[in-house]
């Protein structure tokens, strides 16, 4: 009866080896992973290595929250969906990037890497220059590497006295920023940032179709205008870019965003790299009903659905 009984016992998910349980964490969507990791500590063990991965290969998330406010609105286009969630490091922050699922921000002035689906954290050494009160505006941001990458570079260009620019730098390991001053040339407001693999370059976009290059190898840059035809020794964008997103989406989904008379918003965007494409994408930053009427600053990033978990003690 005994022997019968432990032959016929069925085992629970948790008595399952940790190599299964592994097997199956990596092939989860971001909020299954998430509910799979708060099932218990071997499963949350198992999962040490997973990041939902096979979900960020879709269209990107939208996370919208207004001004003084945790509470962010969670938007997944692809499964038309809304989830909300409170997330207090996106308070009152400037999102610089977004790449990978990591968000690049600036807070209280202090510059670090945050993934809000983790609620990770990894601090930058703070930035060489002097803040204003509107923080870091102006400043757009791009980095080659999820930060936990040995090989993660990170690129913040800004505007400084008499219209010119400077690039600030920092790799993996560093602990001081390097500045790069781009002089005599103005390139008015920058649109977004990319980095290109290949040819270890930084991308920046400016102004009407106008692009800016930063070589890491040789520190030099070089101004480009984009046109629709190629002619000559013209060369091709190693991306494609996008305007407008939010604009679009706003004008579709408006009302889960309830927003008010004397809002407008202000958008970080992203890059990704979308699934069976040879090219990354990048979503243009925008400023979304500005007016002088609108005098409250509502805040949206879009953001790649990945989950990363970085140790407390895990430094720049």
């Amino acid at each position: 009866m005994g022997a019968d009984s432990n032959l016929h016992r069925q085992r629970t998910w948790t008595d399952l080896p940790i190599e299964i349980l592994s097997f199956i964490a990596i092939r989860l969507r971001l909020l299954e992973l998430l509910s799979f990791r708060g099932t218990c500590k071997d499963f949350r063990s198992a999962s040490t290595t997973a990041t939902a991965k096979i979900e960020s290969l879709k269209k990107p998330w939208l996370l919208f929250h207004k001004p003084g406010d945790s509470k962010c609105v969670i938007y997944n286009e692809d499964g038309s969906k809304t989830y909300n969630r409170h997330i207090p490091d996106l308070n009152d922050a400037i999102c610089l990037a977004s790449y990978q699922g990591w968000l690049l921000l600036y807070k209280h002035e202090s510059i670090f890497f945050f993934s809000p689906f983790s609620l990770s954290k990894i601090p930058l050494p703070d930035f060489p220059r002097k803040q204003t009160t509107d923080g870091l505006v102006g400043h757009v941001a791009s980095f080659s590497e999820p930060p936990t990458s040995p090989n993660c570079i990170v690129s913040i260009i800004n505007p400084i006295e008499n219209s010119h620019f400077e690039i600030n730098m920092i790799s993996k390991g560093q602990d001081k920023w390097t500045q790069h001053k781009i002089t005599p040339y103005s390139i008015g407001t920058v649109s977004g940032a990319i980095f290109d693999h290949e040819s270890k370059m930084f991308y920046y976009m400016y102004g009407e179709n106008k692009v800016l290059t930063f070589s890491v190898m040789d520190k030099k840059w070089k101004p480009y205008k984009i046109v629709s035809d190629r002619k000559g020794d013209s060369e091709d964008l190693p991306y494609i870019y996008f305007e407008n997103m939010f604009d679009k989406f706003k004008k579709t989904h408006g009302l889960l965003l309830n927003l008010e008379e004397d809002e407008y918003v202000d958008v970080c965007g992203l890059t990704f790299e979308p699934e069976n494409s040879s090219y990354p994408r990048m979503y243009l930053n925008e400023a979304v009903d500005v007016s002088p009427t609108k005098t409250r600053m509502s805040k949206a990033v879009w953001i790649q659905p990945r989950f990363y978990e970085a140790h407390k003690d895990l430094h720049w």
